[in-house]
């Protein structure tokens, strides 16, 4: 049973190191099987033994990303997201530069970065209700999905510019955008 627990590990790991290596030139959406099958030298039956496109052995690498890292962002997300804890999220992304680049970027499944979002949104959202109480939900729903945006946009031009900040620095800026973002919305009313 191990043995072969241990070859059903060895072969998913080696079908998604072909999916990484093939979105470094392509879309998930314009990948095939074809070709992750050619990049881990496996036949297209061993590809369906575990899965049944390529988007689904993406999203099995993002899950296994947010879980092994979960605790970086958990405890971001435990209303204390300034400093230390945005800074411990940006040393993880940075430990994991050239698997970010993929998930998040241009080729990678846009639907991560909404999980993401979403993941996200709950805390940020209740906080900033709690801590400025004349504004509505409704409209720092809007200060958040921009936030957010600008964010990940500003992480990748960070990734892809070989860190020219480091985490803190990054973390440090971020909360400072983010932390003044809230005043756009007294423009909402």
């Amino acid at each position: 049973m191990a043995f072969t627990d241990n070859r059903v590990r060895f072969t998913k790991m080696v079908l998604q190191q072909a999916l990484l290596k093939v979105l470094k030139n392509k879309r998930i959406d314009q990948v095939t099987i074809k070709e992750i099958c050619d990049e881990a030298q496996v036949n297209r039956g061993t590809f369906y033994l575990h899965y049944a496109t390529p988007n689904d052995l993406l999203m099995e690498i993002e899950q296994q990303f947010i879980d092994e890292n979960l605790a970086h962002f958990s405890s971001y997300m435990e209303k204390n997201y300034e400093g230390g804890h945005l800074a411990d999220v940006f040393r993880c992304i940075m430990e994991n530069q050239e698997l970010c680049l993929i998930i998040m970027g241009k080729n990678g499944n846009p639907r991560f970065l909404m999980r993401i979002q979403e993941m996200m949104r709950p805390s940020m959202v209740d906080d900033w209700v709690k801590d400025f109480p004349q504004y509505k939900r409704e409209h720092l729903n809007y200060v958040y999905d921009y936030v957010f945006a600008g964010s990940m946009r500003l992480i990748l031009n960070w990734l892809e510019n070989e860190n020219s900040l480091s985490a803190a620095d990054l973390a440090r800026r971020l909360d400072r955008l983010g932390h003044y973002a809230h005043l756009a919305v007294q423009e909402f009313d």
